[in-house]
Formats: structure tokens, sequence, C-alpha cells
């Protein structure tokens, strides 16, 4: 199964949460990619904690969203491809997407990201200058 977020997804999510929240301003999640480790792992852990947190809110809306909640997958891997709209140098290690496994975890999408069901994480980027976008191909074991 192929999950896919680009900048309509995001554009999708930030309109219900302006819808759930009237008085914001700042969108939420501003690009179709998890931010890189080195953007949150030097954030003071207040801020650390309010990205994960807008991270598992976004999440649990798109696997929502998709129809996927509760589907409980216990035994799969995930690949996972950033494309980005630049050619710039990105360490493919950097794009570690922490909060969004948690945010499927959260969502009932899969029972959890630990190494008893989730058996391999592949990370690999490209580019896409048109459609930059994230797409997580899940392979379901019996």
């Amino acid at each position: 199964m192929k999950l896919v977020i680009d900048n309509e997804i995001i554009e999708k999510y930030n309109q219900y949460y302006f819808s759930q929240h009237p008085r914001a301003t700042k969108k939420q999640i501003d690009k179709p990619r998890h931010p890189s480790i080195n953007q949150w792992c030097i954030l003071p852990r207040i801020q650390m904690n309010a990205l994960k947190q807008k991270w598992k809110l976004f999440g649990c809306w798109f696997i929502e969203e998709l129809g996927y909640a509760n589907m409980k997958l216990d035994s799969f891997d995930i690949i996972i491809t950033v494309f980005f709209d630049t050619k710039r140098r990105h360490d493919v290690d950097n794009q570690v997407p922490k909060f969004l496994l948690d945010s499927f975890t959260e969502s009932g999408f899969i029972v959890d990201d630990d190494e008893k069901h989730l058996h391999s994480l592949t990370l690999k980027t490209g580019y896409d200058k048109e459609n930059p976008r994230t797409e997580i191909e899940v392979i379901i074991h019996d």
C-alpha cells in the first residue's frame, strides 16, 4: 500500500486545522516532508514536543482521511521516499520520520514501530521540482 503526502494533502490539512482553530493564523505543516533530524534534535525540549505534537495531529488526521485508522498492522516493512523540490544536497539518514511513525501508532494504523512489528525501514530521497512529496510504501507481511 502506498501513502503519499504532497502539497495538496498539506493544504487540505491546514484548511481542516484552521476550521478547527479559527483564531490560529500559522500553518501547522508547511512542507510535504517530515522535519529533518537536524532541525528537531537541536530544539529545546518544549519546542521539540510542540513540533512532535503538530506532526502527531497531522499524521492521525492523514490516516483517518485515508480510512486506515485502527488497521492495527502488526508485521510490515516501510519504504519512505522524500522527493525534494531542489537539487540541493540532502543526507538520506536525516529524513528519519520519527514523529510520523509515532502518529501511525497513535492512530492505530500500526500496532507499534518497534522491531517486533516494523521489520525494516528504508529511507530514500529523490528530486521532483513540480511535485515535492513523501511516498510511504507499506509492505504488509502475513
